[in-house]
């Protein structure tokens, strides 16, 4: 009977956690427009208070030093958006002034894939034209439709001679000189890949922008959202200043009265804000020094256009773990692809993507975070997802790490803690010298 209702006990604590975390989950994600701006302020307040303390150290006042500091970082934001800003107009310019060369270097490479697979493997040939399918196949071959076919075309297009690598780059010089045959063949397969893509491509959209909405929506709107962004320079000024006077009496305002239990609460909650400091301040210099590298790289070689700026975007993507790189990833591919119209430069660019990505977690990554957060990688990776989903929005991946360092805080110090202490005091004890003591 007593094993019945410890049981049932515990699967009736098990739901009421599960409902305090869907609620709290839910209300965060409404609350986001609100929460992302003090959530930013927070963690520059993590990173700027060893500058503010430096400073009041050098004889000035706390107000004066955190003005100093707004005032540095208003210049440096200057001078890298003066440095950048030219680079990124002149290469856009000549960005739009070579798409039209890049888009029909992309249809070419489509259209030689294509024709290739079919002269070389084989494909079936359908006589049904749709207007979906023949518009993709005029677009990628640059050219107007052709004079209607008669009502019976070959089935198979006429054999070839022996192939030779002379004749495979004869077909890939001239990609647009295709049969009949085989336009019916593109439009074939284009008839089964415009379905999949009407189908699929406004689901993708939608879920984006179901995510963006989430996280800058909720109960202000995106204008809301973005007028809050204005109030992080406020909470920032104010959270520095008064630095000094929250470490000294937040534990006051915990709901208890003086006991062991609020003491025990205190300490917890210092030793997760040990881990949250440790973790935001290593990965911003992380982030600048994979910024730094990647953005270099970039530029020397390949001479990747937006470079620079993909770099800035490291900086600040990179604060989410292993996604964020991700993200810098994609449009590096893309921007080389089109740029050199070839296979070599997007593989040098995902390489250099690899090399500092290895460079990172073997040298100056374990040298700047160290063991702080102490988290193996799959389990940042999971944390990632889990949070995602349950807060939603952008404040989920952000708030990732920290939540699930502060839940190993609760699990080392609350489950693993005294079993481990326990484990060791059985060791002790069973060392001849402290049995002896003991017995004497």
């Amino acid at each position: 009977m007593w094993a019945a209702l410890t049981a049932l006990f515990v699967v009736l604590l098990i739901v009421i956690a599960g409902a305090v975390v869907y609620v709290g989950a839910n209300l965060i994600s409404f609350l986001q427009p609100i929460l992302i701006p003090v959530a930013i302020a927070v963690i520059l307040a993590y990173l700027l208070d060893p500058l503010v303390t430096e400073l009041c150290r050098r004889k000035m006042g706390r107000g004066w030093a955190i003005i100093v500091i707004f005032a540095s970082v208003i210049v440096a934001l200057v001078g890298l958006v003066a440095w950048v800003a030219p680079t990124i107009s002149v290469q856009s310019a000549n960005f739009a002034r070579e798409l039209p060369s890049y888009t029909q270097k992309a249809r070419d490479r489509i259209v030689d894939l294509i024709v290739q697979y079919n002269r070389f493997v084989g494909g079936t040939t359908s006589a049904r034209g749709k207007s979906a399918s023949s518009s993709l196949v005029n677009f990628l071959l640059g050219t107007p439709p052709p004079h209607p076919l008669s009502p019976t075309p070959s089935a198979t297009p006429s054999p070839l001679p022996e192939t030779t690598p002379s004749s495979v780059e004869a077909i890939s010089a001239t990609p647009a000189k295709i049969s009949s045959a085989e336009r019916q063949q593109l439009e074939a397969r284009a008839e089964k890949i415009i379905p999949n893509l009407e189908r699929y491509l406004p689901t993708l959209a939608e879920k984006l922008w179901d995510i963006v909405k989430k996280s800058v929506g909720g109960f202000l709107g995106v204008t809301g959202f973005l007028l809050s962004l204005v109030m992080v320079p406020i909470y920032l000024f104010f959270l520095l200043k008064e630095r000094p006077r929250i470490e000294r009496r937040w534990k006051d305002y915990l709901p208890l009265r003086p006991s062991p239990l609020k003491d025990e609460i205190a300490g917890a909650l210092g030793e997760i804000n040990g881990y949250i400091i440790a973790y935001f301040r290593g990965q911003l210099l992380v982030c600048l020094v994979d910024g730094v590298l990647i953005g270099s790289m970039l530029t020397i070689y390949p001479g990747l256009n937006f470079a620079p700026l993909i770099g800035c975007l490291v900086v600040v993507l990179t604060m989410i773990p292993y996604i964020g790189i991700v993200l810098c990833w994609i449009p590096a591919v893309i921007i080389a692809a089109f740029q050199f119209g070839d296979w070599t430069h997007p593989l040098v660019v995902t390489g250099i993507f690899i090399l500092i990505q290895n460079l990172e977690g073997m040298f100056y990554a374990p040298r700047i975070v160290g063991k702080s957060v102490g988290l193996h990688p799959m389990t940042v990776i999971v944390s990632i997802f889990v949070w995602g989903l349950l807060i939603g929005g952008l404040l989920g991946p952000i708030l990732a790490v920290p939540l699930t360092a502060t839940i190993k805080v609760l699990l080392t110090r609350y489950v693993w803690g005294p079993s481990v202490r326990e484990r060791v005091r059985d060791q002790v004890a069973s060392v001849p010298v402290v049995r002896a003591a003991e017995q004497a």
